[in-house]
């Protein structure tokens, strides 16, 4: 397994949480962990060790007669919220998501406190999503 996905899955075994591991067709890996109904990839490319991890989350799929509402309030979240990016993928789907550079030393604890940031504000943020998506 990649240095860094191993240094972040030791943490969460050390927190009880629970994910899922998968391997990538280039020795990469993908951690998924689940919150509130919806699932985080954290995704370590194999070539570089894992050192340039990426989180994404698909938030909702959205309607597509309210796309442009909902790329409005992406925008305003992007204002908002400086630790991720918010957009809508070429599939309709609401993505929030969070680069990091990290080493294998660190990226148990600094890949934990991006998740976390991700999920506090994904909840933040749900209430103005989802009334432009349904509202």
């Amino acid at each position: 397994m990649v240095a860094c996905a191993e240094a972040f899955t030791a943490n969460l075994d050390s927190k009880e949480i629970r994910y899922v591991v998968s391997e990538r067709e280039n020795g990469g890996i993908i951690i998924q962990v689940p919150f509130s109904g919806k699932i985080t990839n954290v995704i370590f490319d194999g070539d570089d060790n894992g050192t340039h991890p990426a989180l994404r989350t698909v938030f909702e799929t959205c309607p597509s007669d309210r796309i442009a509402d909902v790329l409005v309030v992406c925008n305003q979240m992007n204002q908002r919220f400086r630790w991720v990016k918010f957009y809508v993928n070429n599939d309709g789907d609401v993505m929030i998501e969070d680069d990091a550079i990290v080493t294998p030393e660190n990226a148990g604890e600094e890949l934990f406190e991006l998740l976390i940031r991700t999920m506090n504000i994904m909840k933040d943020a749900k209430p103005s999503i989802m009334r432009a998506m349904f509202g």
